[in-house]
């Protein structure tokens, strides 16, 4: 084997003969074309392919040193791991075997086993655009999963009475806010709001003129269900303004919920107007909602007879998706 006197002239020779692999054939004293391949084996044969750093990765060292391997006369090299993985660049060389875009880990080395980094992201000092980043703190998608799982997760009965009654938004355009209250009574924490619109006709085909929404969290399913039976007894509509003429039990609104109730009462003036009166239970809440409105917003009247057509029962439905 030449000594490192040689080495210049062989390093020239070699990146040269690398360079014209291509182009240049070589022939054989019997006339015969000479593969490019055995070419450089015959070239990687005369340099050092194991300890020469200016040699190491070139193709035909590379291309030596896996044959070595094959055939189990591969040699210790100052750069490279223990025979076995002669494909495996220098530290400090260039990229990881594999090849590709990966991210370099300290040393130039690729991550243990050929994965991501712990976290999912890619090593720091790399040149990944911020937005294929995952968020801060890694874990990849955990921050996705976690969204879908509060999203797919049930919400559970509510523990705060202001979270069932019906807000401004859901009394809609032109309804004024009356005003909140709140307090404990021996049933439990309890909410109460009102909202109301003029009593002119175009106000009142925007909605119910009065909504007056209260709610209870009790203790437990047996006090719920006390509360629920003192509300239902009340039969003089005592969250009204307007006088009363008579009951109304030609129609039955829609009552949502695990126990309900709906009182109905009718006044007439110079227009005909309603009086609703919801109670209502789901687990260990209790709610009671008052609806006071024109009659041809919740009714279709024809030939002297009310026909219920479902705008009143959006708000009894929302307030038990709320308990």
């Amino acid at each position: 084997m030449p000594t490192r006197g040689t080495n210049t002239w062989l390093t020239g020779l070699a990146r040269g003969l690398t360079s014209g692999a291509l182009a240049l054939t070589v022939f054989s004293l019997g006339g015969s074309a000479l593969p490019a391949s055995s070419l450089r084996q015959a070239v990687a044969d005369e340099i050092d392919c194991y300890n020469d750093k200016d040699l190491y990765n070139l193709p035909e060292c590379v291309e030596r040193r896996a044959n070595d391997a094959k055939q189990g006369n591969q040699q210790t090299s100052v750069f490279a791991p223990p025979p076995g993985d002669p494909g495996q660049q220098p530290t400090g060389g260039g990229q990881p075997s594999g090849g590709g875009d990966q991210g370099q880990s300290s040393g130039g080395n690729p991550p243990s086993g050929g994965n991501p980094p712990s976290g999912g992201g890619q090593p720091s000092g790399g040149n990944q655009p911020a937005a294929n980043n995952p968020p801060s703190g890694g874990g990849g998608n955990q921050g996705q999963q976690q969204q879908n799982n509060d999203q797919d997760a049930p919400s559970g009965p509510a523990t705060d009475p202001s979270q069932i009654v019906l807000t401004l938004a859901d009394a809609g355009k032109q309804a004024t806010d009356f005003g909140q209250h709140q307090g404990t009574d021996k049933y439990g924490q309890w909410y109460q709001a009102r909202y109301e619109r003029d009593r002119s006709d175009g106000a009142s085909t925007l909605g119910p003129n009065v909504i007056d929404t209260k709610a209870w969290v009790t203790k437990d399913v047996d006090t719920a269900k006390a509360l629920f039976k003192e509300q239902v007894a009340i039969k003089d509509f005592p969250e009204r303004k307007e006088a009363i003429t008579g009951p109304n039990e030609t129609v039955k609104p829609a009552c949502p919920g695990e126990d309900c109730s709906v009182q109905k009462a009718y006044w007439e003036s110079d227009k005909l107007w309603q009086h609703l009166r919801y109670v209502i239970r789901r687990g260990k809440n209790v709610a009671v909602l008052y609806l006071f409105g024109r009659d041809d917003f919740f009714f279709d009247r024809k030939e002297k007879t009310n026909t219920w057509n479902g705008s009143g029962d959006w708000y009894p439905q929302t307030m038990v998706d709320r308990m």
